[in-house]
């Protein structure tokens, strides 16, 4: 795979269009013959029509919007520890993924690398996961739109939540529960958002919203006979995915929201309403979570203990 260097840099230094250019690897994928000929064309902007998104004019135009990620960084420092991690940030435009991760200093985003994407990415996704051909990095995926607003920000850093959670104990949660590991055997990868779970069912349902208002309301009592009431209605796959979104999700909607708090933005309310869906895990494990926390803060910096105390 042919490698490119660059220069392109962005945080919180001035941009320096003299910097070394060692950090910085391209990839794209090999084509030969005429297809080289009009690919080094169109890269070196010599074909007919509109200008060609190259790499470097990429990186130049999402070079203030990159600076502000520091900034939005900095405004949210002590919401929680793990905001103050950045992690590789994957824009999806014109057909390629173009990622931009740190340099050595951590101060500054530079275009890394790019790949072309063999699916369609609509406009507006937000998403973190790992990239296969980025070293298996988590990275946070979003559209240019993303910058738009502060709410987009916040999401960066949501998705960010799902990076740290990567990079630490999630591998390791994931080789202890049955469900994962069984989707695994299975060449089911796809688990996390198919699992076929009975939402719609009446009990559950009614024994949800139960349990979510009781961690609303801090009443220990309630949380608990709920919380059992739940095992006792849910096959083990289910009970395990449950939890798994509850953990996962919950808490990165629980930061979400203290984020929005902090920079008086509305809160996220999402999978509150009926029908329900994967996003009821969402607010039902961000209320168990700050529910748990009261208890024991330690929880919000120790996302193993945090996992087993939810299961």
């Amino acid at each position: 795979m042919e490698k490119h260097n660059s220069n392109i840099l962005f945080g919180e230094k001035t941009e320096n269009t003299n910097q070394p250019p060692a950090e910085s690897t391209y990839r794209v994928k090999p084509v030969s013959g005429l297809k080289m000929f009009f690919l080094l064309m169109f890269l070196m902007g010599q074909l007919a029509g509109s200008p060609a998104q190259t790499p470097d004019r990429i990186a130049q135009s999402y070079g203030k919007q990159l600076v502000r990620v520091f900034e939005y960084r900095d405004s949210l420092e002590g919401v929680h520890p793990f905001v103050k991690g950045l992690y590789p940030i994957a824009i999806a435009e014109d057909g390629h993924f173009y990622v931009f991760d740190l340099d050595s200093s951590k101060t500054q985003y530079r275009i890394m690398a790019y790949e072309e994407i063999e699916m369609k990415v609509p406009k507006g996704v937000q998403a973190a996961f790992p990239l296969q051909f980025y070293d298996n990095k988590c990275a946070c995926v979003v559209t240019g739109d993303v910058f738009d607003t502060p709410e987009g920000y916040v999401m960066i850093f949501h998705e960010f939540v799902h990076c740290h959670q990567w990079h630490t104990v999630e591998p390791g949660l994931r080789s202890e529960l049955p469900l994962a590991v069984k989707s695994q055997k299975a060449g089911n990868y796809m688990w996390e958002i198919e699992h076929p779970f009975p939402y719609h069912d009446k009990w559950f349902v009614k024994t949800y919203n139960a349990f979510r208002q009781a961690a609303f309301d801090n009443d220990h009592e309630k949380v608990a006979e709920m919380r059992a009431e739940l095992a006792s209605i849910l096959n083990d796959d289910d009970y395990q995915y449950m939890v798994w979104q509850e953990w996962k999700e919950g808490f990165a909607l629980f930061l979400e929201n203290k984020m929005r708090k902090h920079l008086n933005l509305p809160e996220n309310k999402v999978g509150r309403q009926q029908p329900f869906s994967r996003t009821v895990f969402y607010v039902g494990g961000s209320a168990y979570i700050e529910y748990l926390a009261q208890k024991n803060p330690d929880l919000l910096t120790d996302l193993k203990a945090l996992f087993f105390s939810m299961y």
